[in-house]
Formats: C-alpha cells, structure tokens, sequence
C-alpha cells in the first residue's frame, strides 16, 4: 500500500496541471470544473483504493459544490474514520441541497457520537432555516445552543443567527444581535442593511453605510449592490458612486448592474447606458436592467429596441426579460404590444400561466390599463401566488376605486401580510372605521416602526381629515425622511389648516431637513384664502425665489393657483406669462385662477387660445372651461363644449360629466339634468347635490326636499355641499320651519360640522322672513365667528325690512373687517333711504367718494343669435336706443292698461314720484328685456342675466309683461332663475 502511494505520488508530480500538483496539500478543494473533479477521484481509487479523511471531506464538498448530493453521500457513508471536519462538511452539503430536515438528523447523529458542537455546524444549520421559512422553532433552538455554547460571539455563528431573525422579519431582534456582536465584519453589516431593505426601510440602509465607513469596515460587491439599490437622492447616489470607483468595483458585474438600476429608477438614463455600454460584459440582468431603465422612463420604443439587440447578441433571456418588457405595456396606449410580448412569452417556453414573476407583472399591467375583470380572472387561475401577487391585486382594486374589494382581499391574507401589503390598504381605507381598525392590525403585525407604514397612515388620516391622528402618528414615529414631512404638510393644505402647514414646514427647515419641489407645492396649496397672502404666501414666494426653485414649473403653476385663490389674479396672470414654454399643466392652473376669480369669460378665452396653440387639452382643461360656463349660465357655450368632450373621449371621467350636468343646472335647463344623471341607487352623492342646487335655483322648492329624501333613503349621507343647497332652497322659498330643522339635523342625525355656508343661510332664512332678533341672536352663539357674508346676509334683510338700527351694526362690522367694501356702503344706504333717512344716504355718499369707494355698477345683457349685448341702468349707448326705449313706453303703457302700479319705494333717490317711475324704467334688466322683444319672433322664450339681485318693481314689469307678450321669460340673477309665464314667477313672490 506505502508503495502505491508513492508510486501514485510520483506520477501526479509528473502532471504538470497546477491542481494536481496541489492536490497532496489542499486535495479535491480547489477544483472548479467538475469532468476534472471526477476523473481525478477515479484515478486516486484506482492508484489508492482509499482516500484519507482529509481528501475525503474535500471531495464531499467538492460534490455537494456540484449539487451532486447522492456522490457526496456516498463517499460519507463508505468513509471508515470520520472526524469533526467530515460531519460538519456533510451538514454544509444537506443544507446547500436544501435537504434541511436531513441536516438536522445529521447534526443529531453526530453529537450522538460524542463530536462537540461546533460554530461551522451551528451556522449552516441556522442558514437552513433561514432558507426553508418554516422552520422558525428550529431556529429557536439553535439559538439555545449557541447560548448554551458560548458561541453567540463567533463571527459566522453569530451573522447566521442574524440572518435568521432578519429572514423572518424579526428586525429588533436582528437589530438588537447586530449592536451585541464584539467583532462586525462586511458579511454583517451587509446583511444588516439587506434585512432594513427587504422591509423598505432605505434611510437606515445609508445610514448604516455611513456608520459602517465611519468605522473603517471595508466594503464588498453585495455591500455596494444594496445601498445602490437603496438610493433615492441624486447627491447620494454620487457619493456612493464615488466609493464604488474608490474600491474598484466599477467594472464588478453585480455592482454595475446596480449602478444602471439606480440611474434608471432616478431618470438618468444616459448615465446608465454609459454604464451599460463601458461594461467589459453583460449577463441577463445587465440587459434586464437596461430594459427597466427605459420602461420606467417610458421610453417604450428603446426598451424593445434593446431587447431585440439582446437577442441577438445574449441568447440568454429570462421571465425578468419578459417581465420588463410586459411592464412597458402598462398603459392603454401600449396595451397592444403586450399581446406579443405574451406570444413571445408562450414561444420561448415561459408559461404564463404558472411563470409566477410573469403572472405579477400581467396582473401590474392589468391593474395599470383598468381592466379589473381580467386581472381577477388572472389571480384566481394562478396556481402559485406569493406576497407581490396579492399586493397587486390590492393595488388594481385600490386603482379603480374599489376600496371594500381591496379589504377584502387584504382580510384573506392578513396572516402574510408585510409593509407593502399595509401601505397598499391603507390607501384603499375609505371609512374613518376602517382606519382605526387598520391602525391597530398595524401594531399586531410589529410594524408601528416602520417608515414606509408610518407614512401610509399619515396619508390615510389626512384624507379623512383627521389630522390630530396624522400629527400624532408623525409624532410617535423613531424616524422621518422626506415623504414623511411632505406628506403632513400636504395632509394639512388639503384640510384648509394653512397656519399648521407653515409650523410644519418651519419645523422642517429648523431641523436642516432637506425640501424638494414637492414640499414647495404643498405648503404653497396651503394659502388658499386672501388672508393668508401676506402672512403666508408672499414670504414663501421669496423663499421659493431666494432656495431657486422658481425656475421649476411644478412650482411655478402652484404659485399661480395660490395667487388665484387669494384674489391676487395680476400676479398669477404675470406668472404665466413669465414661462418660456407653458404646458398644458401651466394653461390648466390659468383657467382654474380665472374662473375662481370669477372670471368665467376671460377662461373660456383662455381656452379657446389654449387649443388655437396646439396645447394638449385634457380632463382638466375641459373640466375648468365647463365650470367657466357654468358660473356665466352660459347654456350655448356649455353645449359646445358637452359635444367636444364626447368626441374626444372626456365624458367617461366622473368629474367631467358632473361639471356638464352642473352646466344644465346652472342654466336652468332642468329636464336636460333629469336626463344625464344615472339611476338614484348608483348615483354619486355629487350629482345629488348638484340637483338638489338646480331644483333650488328654479324656485322649485319641493323637488329640492323630495330629492334630498331620495338620497338619504338609498343610504348614501350627505355632505356639507347638500345642507348648503338644502338649506339655500328653504330660504329663497320661505320654507323657514322646515330650513331650521334642516339645520339641526345636519349634526344631530348626520354628523356634519357646521360650516359657515350653512350659517349665512339660516341668517339670509330668518332675516328674509322678517325675523331679524333671531337671526341677530343666532350670529352670536354661531359656532364658528362670523364672516362677511354673515353680516351681509343680515344687512340685504334689514334693508328689505327696513331696520335701520340692526343695519348698521352689520354695515359697522362689514366695513371694520374691509373699509372699501362697496356693498356695506350701497346696502346700508337702501336701508335709509327705505328708512327716509335722506341725510344719512347722502353722508354715506360722500363717504364713499373721500374713501374713493366706487359701487359695482348694475349690468344686464341678452344673448341672440351668438352675440352678446349687454347694457347699464340708464343706458343710451346703443345704437337702437330710440327704438328700445320706445319699446319700453310701449310696454309701460300697456301694462298700466291692465293694472301695473309703480312700486317707487325701490327708486332709492330723493326725488319726486314721477322722477323716481322715470328711474325705475331705466334699470337694466328692462333695456335688455325691451331690446330681446324687438330682435327675436313673437311667442319664443327670453333669457336675460343680471349681475345684481334684481328689484321689487322690475319683478313686477316682468310678470305682467309675460303675460301681455305670451312670452316664457327666464332672469338669472347671481342668486337664482325666475322663470316668468302667463304673469306669474316660479319664485312665488318670495326671493
């Protein structure tokens, strides 16, 4: 036998192969092709019939190496001396095998022996657990042992136990084995950051990279791959970037597939095909990676032309391959290429059927192009589903705005649920209930820590406008980033709750938290009224301009909207005519300014310049000019633009289709409103109201309760919109016990807050009706503090009951809050001058004249045949102002014949009778009634509009002239229709 050894020892010295001539020394170890591996294991048992312990347990794993178990099992088993080496070395292989159950049966066999436990044993055994995900209690055992063994300060026993803890997701625990360990190497710190990124915790991941360089821990491939994959700021990614060339990895494989992935996921394309193009080679994921890049980026057309070019040059593609390429058709507009792509999926072998990665992204695709039906159809047939499957099922459900479905889901596979799965529902909650419920599971499931979670429920409870909840959420949680700041000062704009927004965003900038362009946008939205302009909103634009992000147009187009809904439209105008190339964004946000303004005509010249230009006109272009015609009543203009929307496809979107029905109501076109809204048991609760407002505006009061109670039986509850339209229908028809009762079981029995809408309507109910104590005593204990409209509502009652007293006390508080309010002045000069208080009227005017207080003139027009006339009180402008006020005559005296008697009280001069008549026939509303007379055929109807609420005496003229002419004649003042026939209005009388 010596003599075979040396025979076999000589001849493999002969070899020159530097793996033979290592093989005394370091035996079956260093082999890496496995032909190579077996035929020198042949020709050892052929020279040596028996290998010794130390080649033995090399060419165990060797074979295990190879994943071939049943060789390696074989030598083990034929070995007749095994030492601790050799059953730690078979334990390994089990386990790289995933034959886990058996490489516990080993570990047992062993000690069962008399071999000690060792640390090499106990750390693949713990790796094994980690990768089976079913064998926690093991795991738990293991960890008894390394206690029980002093091994929890062994570096690889230690990082496997690690390892565990964080692969199940027990992240303090993992956290807590991290800060104990005495000696923390790459693979430890690496793993650490792999666990917080698997959890979507990326700030702690490059805070981790930061501690781990700040104590001089070199870094690995895997230790650049995850904190690459973690990035998302610009400024970091290039520190990284320059540590990546500082340790030479920038031409390391896994590393630059990183590097394409983080410039792709940023929009930096060309810095990821300079990356692509100067790799030295390209695997799978290098192509895969490029493709994403471009898919993400939407540039559709690159990402097939790369795939085609990997086809040709890579035969190698994948279900990733696949799956990128079908994310591309992830709109309508490429929804057809997908159907190739998934030809291609069944040509090349990938089932798609069974394909779980393909099966994920399909149901993405799905859910992005709204076709619900078929991704339902798609989950219930796959065979395999994983956590990313029911969280895009979630998702397409939370897309088309199906919140319960996605409850629903999330019910079933709550036991498995992770921080994705969390954050998907919670944007899914729709009921306050929901969300506390929701909240709760969040902290059995151990992930009340968690950023990504944390900053779900701060949105979640922003939307239901409960912000005490999201400050208190912000408040609890260990660690904010960005999204976490922005979204509580969004939360904040879009709950009206500016002076908080600001005290966030101050906050912000104290503690030197880094803003973008998002942050800039919320906290501008947040100044929404006039009286946060020079508090709030001029400040923030000279830190916008000071911090340089005037220069991005996010920015700038909320800067326009902010102007606009504080009334400054001369700066927002001077905004958007700053840009350089304004988009259909820019253009929108312009229209949106101009109709909140009140400048219904200039928006829709707007939008008619808008198209002239070629600008994309969208939902929302369309949705601003038909809210332009509605606040004008334009009916002609709303037709038109109703027609553009069905041809171009806008009248699927929800809110498009209710600006056009509210266009109906405004107009006055009832019938036309009946006909659009859809069937009341799928009726949106924004429809009932726009048709409770529209019956309201007609005068037809009764419609407008019967409507309310139709809403309320199909169980929908109504909002501070409807109570405002209810509330508003009872005052304009006298209803005032019903208006009152109306007002408390807004609270009582629905829970909606009292807004100051609903107050100026009960004030404008008991103050219409003559009950101005109890309109007096309500505004005292109202429970919110009186506004302009409040004491307006109360001055335009007491001028109609001639209370002079309690007129001026509400022109008092009107003129303290706006001493150029041209309404205090005018309305409270009506009360005395009803009063015959003429020394007091002329005082007030001369007043008004040394405050350089002008009042609004009175203004009415017509439309005939496309063109506009419009004419003031008094008028002699045009250029049939003979034959109109010939007319005028004409009608006066025919109505007289048939009982008209002048009411000259609402002739508010100091003047004799016949002066104050002569007035009265002036007024505005009669021109434009005299002149639609002269220019349309007998019998048709009329509709004027009126920019002032329109007198006592012409509400008479109308009714008898409507008569007399047979004609159906509709006056739109700002408050509502009357719609005059046969001598009567459908207001009763009573406005």
């Amino acid at each position: 036998m010596a003599f075979g050894v040396k025979a076999t020892c000589r001849a493999m010295h002969q070899n020159n192969s530097p793996i033979i001539l290592s093989f005394l020394h370091k035996g079956f170890s260093e082999i890496t092709d496995e032909v190579v591996g077996k035929s020198l294991h042949a020709y050892y048992i052929k020279n040596l019939h028996r290998l010794s312990t130390f080649h033995a347990n090399t060419l165990i794993n060797m074979y295990s190496k190879f994943r071939k178990f049943q060789a390696a099992r074989y030598v083990f088993d034929e070995m007749p001396h095994r030492n601790e080496a050799t059953w730690n070395t078979m334990i390994s292989a089990l386990v790289r095998v995933s034959l886990y159950p058996d490489a516990f049966l080993l570990f047992g066999q062993m000690r069962a022996q008399g071999f000690e436990t060792s640390a090499f044993a106990i750390a693949s055994l713990l790796t094994g657990c980690t990768a089976s995900q079913v064998m926690v209690h093991q795991g738990f055992q293991i960890h008894g042992l390394i206690l029980k063994n002093g091994f929890l300060d062994n570096v690889y026993a230690g990082t496997a136990l690690f390892n565990f803890y964080a692969g199940y997701g027990f992240h303090s625990c993992a956290r807590g084995l991290f800060d104990r360990m005495p000696e923390k190497n790459v693979v430890s710190w690496t793993s650490l950051m792999v666990s917080y990124s698997d959890q979507g915790d990326f700030m702690e991941v490059i805070n981790l990279f930061r501690k781990m360089r700040s104590e001089d821990v070199d870094c690995n491939q895997n230790t650049f791959t995850t904190v690459i994959g973690s990035l998302e700021d610009d400024s970091l990614g290039r520190q990284v970037l320059g540590h990546v060339i500082k340790f030479g990895y920038e031409n390391d494989l896994s590393v630059a597939n990183s590097l394409i992935s983080m410039f792709g996921n940023s929009g930096r394309v060309q810095e990821a095909c300079y990356v692509f193009a100067h790799m030295s080679v390209h695997d799978t994921i290098s192509w895969n990676s490029m493709i994403s890049a471009y898919a993400r980026n939407n540039l559709y057309k690159d990402s097939f032309h790369c795939f085609n070019l990997m086809r040709c040059v890579h035969e190698n593609l994948d279900s990733i391959t696949l799956s990128a390429l079908l994310s591309v058709c992830g709109s309508i507009d490429n929804f057809l290429w997908g159907a190739a792509v998934h030809g291609l999926v069944h040509k090349l072998g990938f089932d798609s059927n069974s394909n779980l990665l393909i099966c994920n992204t399909l149901l993405g695709v799905y859910a992005d192009t709204g076709r619900r039906k078929e991704m339902i159809k798609l989950f219930e047939e796959m065979p395999e589903k994983d956590l990313i499957s029911w969280n895009s099922l979630i998702a397409g459900h939370v897309q088309e705005g199906e919140g319960l479905d996605a409850l629903n889901v999330f019910i079933k596979m709550l036991q498995s649920a992770n921080h994705v799965t969390f954050a998907t529902v919670l944007a899914a909650c729709s009921d306050p209930a929901e969300a506390e419920i929701l909240h709760a599971l969040v902290f059995t499931a151990g992930l009340q820590n968690n950023l990504i979670v944390g900053n779900a429920l701060v949105t979640m409870y922003g939307r239901h406008r409960m912000m005490w909840k999201a400050a208190r959420v912000f408040e609890r949680m260990p660690r904010w980033d960005l999204v976490t700041w922005n979204t509580l000062i969004g939360g904040y704009a879009d709950c009206e709750e500016p002076d908080h927004a600001i005290r966030v965003f101050n906050l912000m900038r104290r503690q030197d938290e880094a803003t973008n362009y998002i942050t800039m946008v919320h906290v501008l939205s947040s100044c929404a009224a006039p009286s946060y302009l020079l508090s709030h909103g001029t400040p923030l634009h000279a830190y916008v301009i000071r911090t340089g992000y005037d220069s991005d147009d996010s920015v700038k187009n909320s800067l326009i909207t902010m102007y606009g809904k504080c009334h400054d439209l001369d700066s927002s105008t001077r905004i958007f005519d700053g840009f350089v190339n304004k988009d259909y964004v820019s253009w929108n946000a312009m229209l949106a300014t101009n109709v909140h303004n009140g400048h219904g005509e200039e928006a829709l010249k707007r939008f008619s310049e808008m198209n002239k230009t070629g600008v994309h006109l969208d939902q929302f272009s369309y949705s601003a000019a038909l809210a332009a015609a509605a606040s004008l009543s334009t009916l002609e203009e709303g037709q038109q633009l109703h027609a553009l929307t069905f041809k171009f496809g806008f009248d699927s979107y929800q809110y498009v289709m209710t600006h056009i029905t509210d266009v109906y109501g405004k107009c006055g076109e009832i019938n036309d409103v009946l006909k659009m809204l859809p069937e009341p048991n799928i009726r949106p609760r924004v429809l009932w109201n726009i048709l409770i407002s529209a019956f309201a505006r007609q005068g037809s009061f009764q419609e407008a309760r019967e409507a309310f109670d139709e809403m309320v039986n199909t169980g929908l509850k109504p909002d501070h919109v409807t109570f405002v339209s209810l509330l508003s229908a009872c005052s304009h028809g006298g209803l005032v016990d019903a208006g009152l009762e109306y007002y408390s079981l807004m609270t009582r029995k629905f829970g909606v807050d009292v807004g100051i809408e609903h107050c100026v309507c009960v004030i404008d109910l008991l103050g219409r009706s003559g009950r101005l104590l109890e309109a007096e005593k309500f505004i005292k204990n109202m429970p919110v503090p009186p506004n302009d409209f409040v004491w307006r509502s109360l001055l335009a009652a007491c001028r109609i009951h001639g209370n002079s007293q309690l007129g001026k006390q509400a022109a008092d508080h009107l003129l303290e809050s706006n001493p150029s309010d041209d309404s205090a002045f005018v309305l409270y000069s009506n009360v005395c001058a009803t009063s015959g208080k003429w020394d007091a009227v002329h005082d007030l005017r001369v007043e008004m004249e040394s405050s350089n207080v002008k009042k609004k003139p009175a203004c009415s027009w017509i439309k005939i045949k496309r063109k506009i006339t419009s004419f003031a009180i008094g008028d002699k402008s045009h250029y049939q102002s003979d034959e109109i006020y010939g007319k005028l005559n004409e009608l006066k005296k025919m109505i007289k014949e048939t009982g008209y008697v002048p009411d000259t009280s609402f002739a508010l001069q100091d003047i004799d009778e016949e002066q104050k008549e002569d007035h009265l026939w002036k007024h505005s509303e009669r021109l434009a009634l005299a002149y639609g007379l002269i220019h349309t055929p007998q019998g048709s109807d009329l509709q004027i509009f009126k920019n002032l609420r329109v007198c006592g005496d012409c509400h008479s003229v109308f009714k008898f002239i409507s008569e007399i002419e047979r004609r159906r004649i509709i006056l739109r003042d700002p408050f509502r229709y009357h719609h005059f026939s046969d001598g009567k209005c459908s207001c009763g009388d009573y406005w």
